[in-house]
């Protein structure tokens, strides 16, 4: 299938999905959080990011970088550019956000600091293949973020996110695991 095509598939798919059968797989998720534990130092500085578009939601991997002293960051976007990170005030009501042009929220801050200064980032996307190829939204602001970044990265998605074989674009760039509602893959 055609990537624009299987990209809007999925995307209805997620945006049909219930407030309660979204709640439910992000808590069967959560569960397998604990796994990148052995994969990250202790005082980790964790990117993610704001479900706002049907994702699988994202507020557990605030509680679980809280449980563990990890800072949670936030992604801002600079058309163009690589994301910055701007660290998170835990509960997420302190954090000041906006919506930036492609409606997603975002840290009002203006600097953030550079992916290569995270252990590790929680990324949004639309499909992964079980080799770790990763389709996102289109805007390309992760490829270009993960272009030099070092960290681990992961997906965080609904387990009917997860296909057999994507077509990528030499640009695209892969994760490092994904975690579904129904596992962690490792690629």
């Amino acid at each position: 299938m055609d990537n624009a095509l299987l990209r809007q598939q999925i995307r209805r798919q997620r945006r049909n999905l219930t407030t309660k059968q979204r709640q439910l797989a992000a808590l069967s998720a959560s569960l397998y959080l604990p796994k990148l534990l052995p994969h990250l130092p202790k005082s980790a500085k964790i990117g993610l990011y704001l479900d706002d578009f049907g994702e699988l939601p994202t507020a557990l991997i605030l509680v679980f970088c809280q449980k563990h002293g990890f800072t949670p960051f936030l992604p801002i976007t600079v058309q163009g550019k690589p994301l910055r990170f701007a660290p998170v005030v835990i509960p997420l009501a302190k954090t000041p956000l906006k919506r930036h042009r492609l409606g997603m929220k975002e840290p009002f801050a203006k600097y953030g600091i550079s992916a290569d200064k995270l252990d590790m980032i929680i990324c949004p996307l639309v499909v992964v293949d079980r080799q770790g190829n990763r389709l996102g939204m289109g805007g390309g602001f992760y490829d270009r973020t993960f272009t030099h970044f070092q960290g681990l990265i992961v997906g965080w998605c609904y387990d009917f996110q997860v296909i057999d074989n994507l077509t990528v674009n030499e640009w695209d760039k892969s994760v490092d695991m994904a975690i579904t509602d129904k596992g962690v893959l490792r690629f």
